[in-house]
Order: structure tokens, then sequence, then C-alpha cells
């Protein structure tokens, strides 16, 4: 996912997040506005992930240490740095059946979910 920030892909960034999750609207448009009004570069490290010896755990709550610094397109001298612990919860999801079954993994909550707020002009 920080990958896909980092290159301005909302889209592609969004495919970790699921549709369902609460706050979901929200994300997508700030998502949509940090593509739009910055360049962005997004590194997210893991912490914990509290059920780690769980392999068969279909949730999963992490600890992320989110950072994050933003370049504004139009104000070359406008940067704003984030570095913030970021909460979620990740959930799987099985599709498929058989030998084309395929799980993948979604995110169903984030905290706070400022972390991808557009950036500020002070």
């Amino acid at each position: 996912m920080a990958l896909f920030i980092s290159a301005g892909d909302q889209v592609g960034a969004l495919e970790a997040f699921d549709k369902s999750m609460p706050g979901y609207a929200t994300v997508a448009e700030d998502l949509g506005a940090l593509a739009a009004q910055t360049e962005v570069l997004c590194s997210i490290d893991l912490v914990e992930d509290k059920e780690a010896d769980d392999d068969k755990a279909d949730v999963h709550h992490l600890d992320l240490d989110w950072y994050m610094m933003l370049k504004s397109r139009t104000d070359s001298g406008l940067v704003e740095r984030r570095r913030q612990r970021v909460t979620v919860a990740i959930q799987r999801f099985h599709s498929g059946s058989g030998r084309n079954a395929k799980d993948s993994w979604r995110i169903v909550s984030l905290s706070p979910a400022e972390i991808l707020a557009p950036i500020t002009i002070k």
C-alpha cells in the first residue's frame, strides 16, 4: 500500500481496504486529494501483529509506524511530515474453491484515519 500511495495511485491504494469498512468513503476522498495535491513519500513499518502466532486467525490487529512526507504540487516550499503510530485491523477474505481458492487480506479498520488527510496549509 505504501508504494501505491507514494506513486499517487489512489486505485491501487484503495484495493488494500474493504469497501464496507466504516469511513471507507472518507479514506477514498483523502487518498484522491493526496494524489492530486501532493507528491508523497510513504513508509509503513510493522511494529506488532497481535495475532502473529495464530496462523488460523482471520483477523489481525496491527500496530504500525507510519511515516509520510507530503510535498505540495502547487507550492514547492510547502512540505508536511507526518509520523504516527497507526492501528489497523486486517481481515482475510476467502474467494473461489478448490484449485481456484484464493485468500486476500483487506483493511477493515484504520485509526487514526487522519494519517491520510490532505495536506494542511498553515
